[in-house]
């Protein structure tokens, strides 16, 4: 196997960036047999940290790691830009290999100008999922977000769904895109409830269509909340009418703490109460 010039390490993934001459920086991709790598005399650099665990009732492995950096000792990567680009990739790379669109979304906004200077770089990099970053980012924020403050993931996006501006609203374009291809998303229950859904009726039934919940669910409620009880009987109501009232259902109480319950994490046959906010979590 021929020297690879910069490579990073996500946990069980291995990822390869070249520099050409000229001082251009490419993605080469994922390396299929990293059993056969050897960065023993490689420059090990440690990546930016990106997020707390704690975050998560449930984290996937792939996002449970600390991306590190290896440079063969004859590739540069000494200027400002190139730098802070691979200090802060590995954490894209692991989100979008786990599929977490929120999260991939979030490290863009983050990471904004760094990334918006290998652009080509990284729309290559979010082209997987670029569809459900925009929807996450849209649909599951805690304020309104600018088209200027997401223009890269945008265009990438457009491109994905194919859409057709004269003709359909995106929210259409979201609907046809999403019941043509299976697509994963991520949104967190607080950026979920700051939006009044109402408006967006004829666009959730749209993508409820031919929706159809498998194997187990897990629904989240915050137990601080003094109207969690009602917002559960409007899930109870939604599960039924997507014909997922029957499925088996494991129900996690968050911030228990604020509800003056001790001893959490707890364990309660289909129940779980927890903290995430106090990084006491699953």
């Amino acid at each position: 196997m021929s020297e690879k010039q910069i490579l990073i390490n996500c946990g069980k993934n291995w990822f390869e960036f070249s520099k050409s001459r000229t001082g251009q920086l490419e993605y080469c991709g994922k390396v299929e047999n990293p059993s056969r790598l050897n960065v023993e005399n490689y420059q090990k650099l440690a990546s930016s940290a990106y997020f707390s665990p704690g975050y998560y009732v449930f984290l996937q492995d792939g996002l449970n790691c600390t991306p590190r950096i290896y440079v063969s000792l004859e590739t540069d990567v000494s200027d400002k830009d190139t730098f802070d680009f691979l200090l802060h990739v590995g954490a894209l790379l692991c989100a979008v290999e786990a599929r977490d669109s929120l999260l991939v979304g979030e490290l863009y906004l983050r990471r904004k100008m760094s990334f918006d200077k290998f652009a080509r770089l990284t729309q290559f990099i979010i082209e997987p999922v670029p569809a459900e970053i925009l929807f996450s980012l849209l649909f599951g924020r805690m304020y309104n977000i600018e088209e200027n403050e997401i223009s890269l993931v945008l265009a990438a996006a457009k491109k994905k769904l194919s859409y057709k501006f004269e003709s359909e609203t995106l929210e259409q374009a979201f609907v046809r895109c999403f019941k043509e291809n299976k697509v994963c998303l991520t949104l967190p229950v607080v950026g979920m409830n700051y939006h009044r859904w109402s408006p967006y009726s004829d666009f959730l039934d749209g993508l409820a269509e031919n929706l159809r919940a498998e194997d187990l669910l897990v629904q989240v409620e915050d137990l601080s909340d003094e109207h969690y009880k009602q917002q559960m009987d409007v899930t109870a109501e939604t599960l039924k009418e997507l014909e997922a009232g029957d499925i088996p259902r494991i129900v996690v109480y968050n911030k228990a703490d604020k509800a003056g319950l001790d001893d959490i994490p707890r364990i309660r046959e289909h129940q779980i109460y927890m903290a995430a906010g106090q990084e006491c979590g699953l």
